[in-house]
């Protein structure tokens, strides 16, 4: 159907009557027809907007309504994109540089702790009181899950600055993205690491080794192959990491480039994986502590069954546990972590004279801070603190065979 062929004239502009019996505007400007952005319900607000357009013009500050409408459309769309939500899903899906283990947890973060509070707000509108309050809001529940969610939420909020979303970050809580320690690790003794060692089932005696005087983290540790150890060099070549993501396990390239690293390890721990790589298959990319099954080995199966007591009716029996669990108690040190490992290994490092430089390099760890500082280990200070690491070991040695 046509429109009305009714036009309501006036000094200014046309309104047309359509057959839905909505009006349209329009109006006739430096050679070119303007339209109405949108149709009116009654001819006097039609006519309203001829006014205003009207005036816009007397006033020297008009623009062609089409151009104002797509500015607007851009406004709106622009805002839908700074939601809160909307801006911090993209940020996510846009990090590519992710790990799969790290890009989980920020997206659980992301929907259990930021969303719920800070989904339906502007990124704008987000002040540090907010922030602060959200914080605060845990009390001393979920330490380690605060700290991540904030971390999180810190790094969109630096992402919506570089952005110019906003101006400054609303994310001023020293230290809120570090969770306090409810562990605090205690390093063990070189008596002791022996101890923990030999306390271990035989297949696991040379990665405690590995682990205790060479600092690798557990993931790094099972991933390594056959070809990353040089015996005649006395190293171990670090390359890669096993991670575990929504029960798949999977292994890649470490987090950082300082993960990527080739250390020298005592002598001792060289023997130990030479009679360790002969029970393992010969393959060069072979792994060389796999699971019973041949595959990487977990978490599980190394840490065992905590020794404990079953009630069978009116009996009780003593279970002895088996693997780390078991090991660590008979040690006497039953709260002692697999993680800690790492802090033993840096304590002896340090007995041994090693400087931060060198541990860094070792332990293949870094922060902002520390990245540029100790990034120069060489290959001959990290053989030295291997041989300082040997002859504390032969020293205790010499002390426990000459002991009355």
């Amino acid at each position: 159907m046509e429109a009305s062929d009714h036009m309501a004239r006036s000094d200014f502009g046309r309104v047309q009557k359509l057959p839905s019996g909505k009006f349209r505007a329009r109006y006739q400007y430096l050679g070119s027809l303007h339209l109405a952005p949108h149709t009116y319900l009654t001819q006097t607000d039609a006519r309203a907007w001829l006014v205003a357009e009207k005036r816009l013009i007397s006033s020297d500050s008009w623009t062609p309504p089409a151009v104002r409408a797509a500015a607007a459309k851009r406004a709106k769309a622009t805002e839908a994109q700074n939601i809160f939500r909307t801006y911090a899903t993209t940020w996510l899906d846009g990090r590519h540089d992710l790990r799969a283990n790290t890009h989980a947890a920020y997206t659980l973060a992301l929907k259990r702790h930021l969303l719920p509070t800070f989904g339906d707000l502007a990124i704008d509108a987000i002040t540090t009181a907010d922030v602060r309050a959200w914080f605060n809001s845990y009390g001393q529940k979920t330490p380690t899950a605060r700290a991540r969610a904030y971390q999180v939420l810190a790094s969109i909020m630096n992402h919506a600055v570089d952005n110019d979303v906003i101006g400054k970050s609303p994310c001023r809580i020293k230290g809120g993205g570090i969770a306090q320690v409810k562990h605090e690790p205690e390093p063990l003794t070189l008596a002791e690491l022996f101890a923990l060692a030999n306390a271990m089932p035989a297949k696991h005696y040379a990665l405690t080794l590995l682990c205790g005087l060479g600092g690798l983290r557990f993931g790094e540790a099972v991933a390594l192959r056959r070809r990353d150890i040089d015996l005649r060099a006395g190293t171990v070549r670090i390359a890669r990491g096993a991670t575990r993501t929504n029960g798949v396990k999977s292994v890649g390239a470490p987090k950082t480039n300082a993960g990527k690293r080739t250390i020298s390890v005592p002598t001792v721990v060289i023997d130990a994986l030479a009679d360790h790589l002969k029970t393992v298959a010969s393959a060069a990319d072979s792994l060389v502590f796999p699971a019973d099954n041949g595959e990487v080995l977990a978490p599980s199966a190394l840490y065992g069954s905590k020794p404990r007591i079953e009630k069978r009716g009116r009996k009780k029996y003593a279970k002895n546990g088996y693997g780390f669990y078991r090991a660590r108690v008979e040690i006497g040190r039953p709260a002692f972590h697999w993680h800690d490992l790492r802090h033993t290994a840096a304590s002896l490092g340090d007995q041994a004279e090693a400087t931060p430089k060198e541990m860094q390099h070792r332990l293949g760890h870094t922060t902002p801070t520390m990245a540029l500082r100790y990034q120069h280990s060489t290959a001959e200070r990290d053989k030295a603190v291997a041989d300082r690491l040997q002859a504390q070991i032969d020293a205790m040695a010499k002390v426990i065979t000459t002991a009355p």
